[in-house]
């Protein structure tokens, strides 16, 4: 079938998003019709939502909903994960420059000696060690940032397929947010345990958002359903209108949603 013999028409939208597009005999046209907003039953007024993300109008799984709290921790470690070799680097370089300089791990004490002790080679391993960490945690404060405010989450997040966006509008956070809930769970990690209850906040919160997902007004969702790029999907005959089944008269096709 060649485009010659396809009639005029409302198609499955080739570009995907699950509209309609209108093939006006030659080729496709910029006439588009949105695909119909998804129905969620409304939950009472009164009473708690019957899930998490109900009153955001969020489904309860699936595409757009709220990430689930285990993918969103395996997603932070991952992340961690990826930072691991930066420690490492940091770590052994600081070693080789100043370990020279430490002195005995656990120096022998005289206690006839008045004379004033150099401090323990222990404790600046230590130091070096807490100082490592900081930069490697600055570190990944700058790649979280770009990686969210660039691409729209970080790899970790790619791999478990979920993205933080803004609360009200499901837009992307940008830089300013993006930094902010960055920088928020790295000052966290400084104040020890107590800076858990940050990421561990949204396993009863009730958007599943962490602390510094409130702050920055951000949630986390699973990814939406990808667009198809444009064309026609491998197994579709060479010159039908993208969607239309193999070998079937695309007229046949039903546009009744218009």
């Amino acid at each position: 079938m060649t485009y010659g013999t396809t009639p005029p028409n409302w198609y499955p939208d080739p570009a995907g998003g699950g509209g309609l597009r209108y093939w006006d005999g030659t080729a496709w046209t910029d006439h588009v019709v949105p695909p119909a907003a998804p129905y969620y039953p409304p939950y009472p007024a009164w009473g708690p939502p019957p899930w998490k993300g109900a009153q955001l109008g969020r489904p309860a799984f699936g595409p757009g909903a709220l990430a689930d709290p285990a993918r969103r921790l395996g997603a932070r470690a991952l992340d961690w994960l990826l930072m691991v070799p930066v420690f490492a680097i940091l770590l052994t370089v600081s070693l080789l420059i100043f370990a020279h300089r430490f002195g005995p791990i656990f120096p022998n004490v005289n206690i006839n000696d008045n004379r004033t002790s150099s401090p323990p080679g222990f404790l600046w391993v230590y130091l070096t060690v807490f100082a490592c960490v900081v930069l490697t945690g600055l570190v990944m404060l700058a790649y979280e940032t770009v990686a969210v405010a660039k691409f729209g989450r970080t790899l970790g997040m790619g791999w478990l397929h979920i993205r933080p966006v803004r609360l009200t509008s499901g837009g992307p956070l940008g830089w300013g947010r993006a930094f902010g809930r960055a920088a928020i769970y790295w000052l966290s990690g400084l104040i020890g345990w107590i800076g858990l209850l940050d990421p561990l906040w949204c396993l009863w919160d009730d958007k599943r958002q962490c602390l510094h997902d409130k702050v920055v007004a951000s949630i986390v969702i699973n990814d939406p359903v990808p667009v198809a790029s444009a064309g026609s999907p491998a197994g579709s005959p060479a010159g039908s209108p993208a969607g239309s089944p193999a070998g079937a008269d695309p007229a046949t096709v039903d546009a009744s949603g218009l």
